[in-house]
């Protein structure tokens, strides 16, 4: 799990030219956002958003999230910091890989907006919770074999 997300200055003035750039560009910043928010939250980058199939060689530890429409939102991983570097369409993302082709774009002398992970509910303990802690609400009531079978009818013959 990530411990905190750098946001590079240059992705900031991005993705404000694409919030005031219209319909298709402004949702893929507002998607772009979502995600940054869903990291900072403590999600994985698997689930804050659409990662990309293939990873990108190009950049070592590089994630693409697929913003839709052909945008693309480009961050590294290391040491449990995820760096988000850049936000634009396809082919600009390509040049910008290609660019940093081999490089360490997210090794800079910029100063980064730095956020803090919320790790609070992503948490997970090396000890699992009792399973009777779960049902100890007083407000569920205890489910019958009768109610079960009648849920999972496609699994019971």
């Amino acid at each position: 799990m990530p411990k905190q997300i750098q946001v590079h200055p240059k992705f900031e003035r991005q993705l404000a030219v694409l919030e005031r750039q219209g319909t298709t560009r402004s949702i893929a910043a507002q998607r772009a956002r979502r995600i940054i928010e869903a990291l900072t939250q403590g999600d994985s980058p698997a689930s804050a958003g659409l990662l990309k199939k293939k990873t990108d060689r190009r950049v070592k530890n590089c994630l693409k999230f697929d913003l839709g429409a052909g945008f693309r939102l480009i961050c590294i991983i290391e040491r449990k910091i995820i760096y988000v570097l850049f936000v634009g369409d396809h082919d600009s993302s390509d040049n910008w890989l290609d660019n940093y082709s081999k490089k360490k774009p997210h090794k800079t002398e910029l100063e980064m907006n730095i956020y803090s992970v919320d790790n609070q509910c992503a948490q997970i303990s090396g000890t699992p919770a009792p399973m009777e802690d779960v049902f100890e609400n007083p407000g569920f009531s205890q489910v019958t074999q009768k109610e079960l079978r009648r849920v999972f009818k496609g699994l019971v013959g």
